[in-house]
């Protein structure tokens, strides 16, 4: 799987926000939707449409955007 990273450590900013725009950056630039985001447990969050998951390896302000094995 191949991920896109963003990072926003945008103080305030509510971390759905960040996860929504790490999403519409990752369609503007591959056109596909993406299906799951690792963040570290401090900016774990729920968003729909996509599978957010906690990795402790992704540092926190960090989101991994991807698509799953199988859907890519």
């Amino acid at each position: 799987m191949v991920y896109m990273v963003w990072y926003d450590a945008t103080p305030n900013k509510p971390t759905t926000e960040k996860i929504r725009e790490a999403i519409a950056a990752y369609v503007n630039r591959f056109t596909l939707p993406p299906d799951v985001v690792l963040v570290n447990s401090v900016d774990e969050a729920e968003v729909a449409g996509v599978a957010v998951r906690s990795e402790r390896t992704v540092q926190a302000n960090n989101f991994w955007v991807g698509r799953s094995e199988e859907q890519a």
